[in-house]
């Protein structure tokens, strides 16, 4: 949920940490130890002087400047589906979880432990484990 302070990473935040990107990567593997994770490199487009992200750096800064200026509480509280939130270290500021839980009282929050933000590359298996549990049947 973006909100007026700042959820998500703004903008200046990931533009600085794309810039700071070693890009081209001389190799597949130079590209997972800089960004932690072999699923960041699936995208890289190999060109003839090493490996490139293959999206527009001013595109993705763009996509996430609303997000960093506009709250969608209204929208979050008409929400109905069944809702799960997990992960331990991600982007949420330390008040976003509690005021999830005030505009959605019937969110189920789960803590997986060592997660960030791409809980699903950090710990696949527990993060399996939450969903089972939070599906119905």
């Amino acid at each position: 949920m973006g909100s007026k302070t700042g959820t998500d990473p703004a903008p200046w935040q990931i533009a600085t940490w794309l810039d700071s990107w070693p890009t081209p990567f001389a190799s597949l593997a130079e590209a997972e130890a800089f960004l932690g994770h072999e699923a960041w490199t699936r995208t890289l487009e190999q060109r003839e002087d090493g490996w490139h992200p293959p999206f527009d750096r001013t595109t993705i800064i763009a996509s996430v400047a609303e997000l960093a200026t506009t709250a969608y509480w209204e929208q979050w509280s008409r929400i109905t589906c069944p809702t799960l939130l997990q992960g331990e270290h991600g982007t949420m500021r330390p008040d976003e979880r509690p005021t999830m839980l005030a505009h959605r009282p019937d969110m189920v929050t789960v803590c997986i432990p060592g997660a960030a933000h791409d809980v699903h590359l950090d710990q696949p298996a527990r993060l399996h484990e939450a969903i089972a549990a939070f599906l119905p049947g």
